[in-house]
């Protein structure tokens, strides 16, 4: 007699190329609200401005924008993931952030931003194989994420003091499959499909205090910043949708409104401008023991911190007639992460150093490349550790682009 079996316990792994397998957890990996420009830095920005690129780590960071700007952003990703048995080598490529500003009102510097941008990612596959029943396999894949649509505006509460606040509209979808295969003809296989939908509302406030040194004493001129953002969290209603596949029939299971609680998050940053040279570092927190699903705390979620430094070269001229070197910036930095993950005992961190480097395609529009190299989890207690490479491509295009100047 034909069986269907589903096997929970199994004795060997093998990787796909897809993305982290840590992704598997909670909502995925947690992305870092940065430009393209920033991200050469450490992906630092809390008290860092942006005039010809935008700053999407603070809401109060956008007001010295003075034309419109459109700013997109690439990223590819490429992964060595390994444990103690083997390796995997893949990569993978995709649009990372939309963005469109333009100032509303210039005496008090109110800038109005819309952004598209991920706040959390899913992509694994991951194999299990048994001797058992002849031999099976069984796989789990997963993709998909939370997507932040937001809308941001700047104001200058005085010539020192900015503030921002950012609204998100949370929402996306997460996939999780689970499949089992029986290498016996004895045995039927099946598969589940797992969908929830996701959608709720959060605010980031911001603010940056420009000149802190001076008010201070410390400065006869204002070279010092500091700035922080605070993350209210979201109350995210799902639907949930599981499809159940046998070898003699398909039925599906769904439930409606159930609720995923985000944590709130706050984060602090100075930025030092001295000599053409810009030196920043953040901290950001976030209280990840609060996360719930349906009111429970997954045992596998902690707190996270990040800590990031960096600094950048300004570059001598930005005109375009210049020696082409003199108009690039250059940027390095590197940031560590304790993530919101613990298995096995053991928190999973990661750690990566950062280079990048922008130049003027014309007055107000720039190209920011960066480039990012490092490890996050461990291959010890049966863990897996991810080695990754991330090249990131970002336009910041003026309107003033579009121009065409008059001619004399």
């Amino acid at each position: 007699m034909k069986k269907f079996l589903l096997l929970v316990l199994m004795t060997s792994f093998v990787f796909a190329g897809k993305g982290s397998i840590y992704s598997r957890y909670g909502v995925g990996e947690i992305n870092t609200f940065v430009s393209g420009k920033n991200i050469g830095m450490g992906s630092t920005g809390i008290a860092t401005f942006g005039e010809t690129h935008i700053n999407l780590a603070n809401p109060a960071s956008t007001l010295n924008i003075a034309h419109t700007i459109l700013s997109v952003s690439y990223q590819y990703k490429n992964y060595n993931s390994e444990d103690a048995s083997g390796a995997s080598l893949f990569g993978t490529g995709n649009i990372n952030s939309f963005a469109l500003a333009f100032p509303v009102y210039t005496p008090k510097k109110m800038v109005l931003t819309f952004g598209i941008l991920p706040f959390s990612s899913v992509a694994y596959e991951q194999q299990r194989s048994d001797t058992s029943y002849g031999g099976t396999t069984q796989t789990f894949e997963g993709r998909g994420g939370i997507t932040s649509a937001q809308l941001s505006l700047s104001y200058a509460v005085n010539p020192d003091i900015s503030i921002g606040l950012t609204t998100h509209y949370l929402f996306g979808s997460i996939y999780n499959d689970q499949k089992v295969d029986f290498n016996s003809a004895e045995f039927f296989g099946g598969s589940y499909r797992q969908t929830k939908s996701l959608g709720g509302f959060g605010l980031t406030i911001g603010g940056i205090y420009s000149g802190i040194d001076k008010a201070l004493g410390f400065s006869d001129t204002k070279e010092m910043n500091v700035g922080f953002t605070l993350f209210s969290g979201s109350s995210l209603y799902y639907d949930d949708q599981l499809l159940r596949n046998y070898s003699t029939n398909q039925d599906t299971i769904s439930s409606i409104n159930k609720t995923i609680n985000l944590p709130a998050g706050f984060s602090f940053g100075l930025a030092y401008l001295k000599n053409k040279m810009v030196y920043a570092a953040d901290v950001h927190f976030q209280n990840w023991d609060n996360f719930t699903i349906e009111g429970i705390h997954p045992a596998e979620i902690q707190n996270s911190v990040r800590v990031g430094a960096g600094v950048e070269f300004l570059p001598q001229s930005d005109f375009i007639g210049d020696d082409f070197f003199k108009r690039l910036s250059y940027r390095f930095g590197g940031y560590y992460r304790m993530t919101n993950l613990k298995l096995n005992g053991n928190s999973i961190n990661e750690m990566f150093g950062s280079a990048g480097m922008s130049f003027p395609m014309s007055a107000e529009t720039r190209m920011h490349l960066a480039l990012e190299y490092g490890i996050k989890g461990t291959t010890s207690s049966s863990l897996i550790k991810d080695t990754l490479l991330r090249f990131t491509v970002s336009v910041s295009a003026s309107e003033i682009m579009f121009i065409q100047p008059e001619i004399e």
